[in-house]
């Protein structure tokens, strides 16, 4: 039997149930209800329609549909998968085709809890009237050892019609952390060629390299050499495809991953180690740092000098977007734009973290390309160097999001890990998103490092 996790010890030391842990909005023009409980560790979830929700459990490994505010008895599939650590059911994405395709990205196993195989992301068929998941297709093939932890799986899907032929169209980016690697894609120019680790993978889906992808295959040598294949490249060397599929590199670790609904820019939060958690926009073929820089450039002793530049593609560092100073390990993030939250909530990210389990609201600047905080006092450098600075940004607490999701009403769902759930968050106004999304407490610190037996781990080691 495992043990039980952070926020049951805490209610037992307190003499409390966990559900008096509260959730509490900072705009009081907001409310927040719940929508359902008793998922048991969720981490990640998607619309299939509107009240129609399919839920990942990370460690039962199976998939739970909630239908109309109710959490079906029947589990939707389970999954064999490995769950140590950061292993297990991580991510899931549908497309808008009808009917839908539902991608999931979890740690295979050959059964639950057996020796991990790969991290993979696989696409299923959609039964609305049976609600099952059929004839599962491998699009992703991807590392698992070291690890346990920093497997990333956080998947999005892009608008339907870019790449015509496999489902709706849209593309598929996946995150994969860096397993503990330390090869050419943690920016060591001396190690291990391109293996799929700490990166952002844009496909089609069926897995083969999106139009458009920034990077072009090179030879293991002669990195000016572009390639097909091995018989491009001088004698002995391999030509280094996976590339092809890469859309950004030098990833730590993500669990957040989302499309700007207006721009239709790619962002993610990316985990430090001891500091300098980040929200990045990812443009194509980002160079995130990891693991020569986290936060900005200016405040490390390693440069843009010390990195791994991917061949043929140049220098394509630039700096988060913002910095936390000390580690929140963010989780999801969102943009609700046109969403019930109102106007005022049109323009900016809302982000979650895991170990102070607050919301953030960052406001983006006219072009939404960062955030406009310079009137924020201490936050013109875009760091978040303490709790007042931090707070400034502050949104809600006790949410302990491991998902944040428009939905198709218009209402920001909050996929809550501990006790497992979702809330909704409603605003005072109409939504204006369309029907169907085009895109798809000071002390907690301390008590968290003190239950090690949390399932995640995400307060970095």
């Amino acid at each position: 039997m495992k043990p039980p996790g952070f926020f049951a010890l805490l209610a037992l030391a307190l003499g409390v149930p966990a559900s008096a842990f509260s959730q509490v909005l900072d705009d009081p023009s907001l409310t927040v209800e719940l929508v359902t409980s008793g998922l048991a560790i969720p981490t990640s979830m998607a619309f299939v329609a509107p009240d129609d929700i399919l839920v990942l459990e990370k460690d039962t490994a199976r998939v739970r549909r909630v239908l109309n505010g109710v959490l079906q008895p029947t589990p939707v599939l389970s999954l064999p998968a490995n769950t140590d650590n950061e292993r297990g059911a991580l991510g899931i994405a549908v497309d808008t085709a009808s009917p839908a395709h539902v991608f999931i990205y979890f740690t295979e196993a050959p059964t639950l809890g057996g020796a991990p195989i790969a991290n993979r992301v696989y696409r299923y068929d959609w039964n609305p009237g049976s609600g099952t998941l059929t004839n599962p297709v491998l699009v992703l093939d991807l590392p698992v050892l070291p690890g346990p932890n920093h497997n990333g799986g956080v998947i999005v899907l892009g608008p339907p019609g870019e790449a015509p032929g496999v489902g709706d169209g849209s593309l598929l980016y996946a995150v994969i952390g860096d397993l503990n690697r330390a090869g050419q894609l943690q920016n060591i120019s001396s190690g291990a060629l391109p293996d799929d680790s700490g990166v952002v993978l844009r496909v089609r889906q069926d897995g083969t390299p999106a139009p458009g992808n920034p990077f072009t295959p090179y030879c293991s040598v002669s990195t000016a050499t572009s390639c097909d294949d091995d018989g491009d490249c001088p004698g002995g060397q391999t030509c280094q495809t996976r590339v092809a599929r890469y859309y950004a590199y030098g990833v730590r670790n993500s669990f957040g991953l989302a499309l700007d609904p207006v721009t239709g820019s790619l962002w993610d939060t990316e985990n430090g180690a001891s500091q300098y958690d980040e929200v990045n926009r990812v443009s194509a073929d980002s160079n995130s740092g990891w693991n020569r820089i986290m936060g900005p450039d200016d405040r490390n002793t390693n440069d843009v000098d010390d990195l791994f530049h991917m061949p043929g593609a140049g220098v394509t560092y630039s700096d988060p977007e913002f910095s936390w100073l000390q580690t929140i390990a963010p989780t999801a993030i969102v943009f609700p734009h046109g969403s019930s939250l109102g106007p005022a909530y049109d323009d900016v990210a809302i982000v979650g973290d895991f170990n102070l389990q607050q919301l953030y609201a960052l406001p983006l600047n006219g072009a939404r390309t960062g955030f406009d905080i310079a009137g924020i006092p201490g936050l013109a450098d875009l760091v978040a160097d303490d709790p007042d600075e931090r707070d400034a940004l502050r949104f809600g607490t006790g949410f302990l999001a491991t998902d944040l999701e428009v939905g198709p009403d218009g209402h920001l769902y909050v996929l809550r890990i501990f006790p497992g759930a979702i809330t909704r968050i409603r605003g005072p106004g109409p939504a204006t998103v369309p029907a169907l999304p085009a895109w798809g407490a000071a002390l907690l610190p301390l008590l968290l490092g003190a239950a090690g037996l949390l399932y995640v781990r995400m307060r970095r080691r």
